[in-house]
């Protein structure tokens, strides 16, 4: 029963109107945020490598897209991933990066487009999709594009505030040619919680 009443309020609370805040009031707002409490966090890069490490092999191109100052990046890169790329739109949080991995000081609106198609095998987000602005849902289109393999969205799909936009992303994804393969709240996690859905879809093989 407190499974579907969560699945319930999921679903309902996914629903209400987004807020009314400016687009780009929300990317000032990161792009100016102290980054100092996401130096720490081992616990979920862990979760998100134990994810990464049941799809990816060693030499797929990884991207992070919101990679902050590249923790999740540098637990792959100790356990052994090579080719690791992110995007970022707080300069200081890359300029404290503390990943040898290549991150893009840039939003992702804007950097999104100039990677190629199926450019990547695994493409994931951690707390950063539930930022994206309604008026920058495009984006979810783009990541489909560059995704071949993998993608992994770790989101709270129900909190809601001005710079916080709650959806569901297996409904998102799957309207955009991604199929979900697997999903899991993330109750267990310090640092998610019980609003945290991880997902991971792969891409729709179109019939010729």
């Amino acid at each position: 029963m407190k499974r579907f009443l969560k699945e319930v309020y999921h679903e309902v609370i996914t629903r209400i109107p987004k807020a009314p805040t400016k687009r780009e009031a929300v990317l000032r707002f990161w792009k100016e945020a102290d980054v100092t409490g996401y130096l720490s966090g081992d616990e979920r890069s862990r979760f998100l490598l134990t994810l990464i490490q049941k799809y990816a092999q060693k030499n797929a191109n990884i991207m992070e897209l919101g990679c902050n100052c590249g923790r999740n990046l540098q637990y792959l890169s100790n356990a052994g991933f090579k080719h690791l790329s992110g995007v970022e739109i707080n300069k200081s949080a890359v300029q404290r990066k503390i990943t040898k991995a290549l991150i893009y000081n840039a939003s992702v609106e804007e950097k999104i487009q100039t990677f190629n198609t199926d450019e990547f095998e695994v493409v994931f987000t951690m707390a950063f999709l539930e930022h994206v602005h309604p008026a920058s849902e495009w984006v979810f289109s783009e990541i489909a594009r560059i995704t071949v393999g993998v993608l992994i969205t770790i989101e709270d799909e129900v909190g809601y505030s001005w710079n916080h936009f709650p959806r569901n992303y297996k409904r998102v994804f799957e309207r955009l040619g991604m199929r979900q393969i697997e999903v899991c709240d993330c109750r267990g996690v310090d640092g998610l919680g019980t609003n945290f859905f991880a997902r991971v879809f792969i891409k729709q093989v179109k019939k010729p």
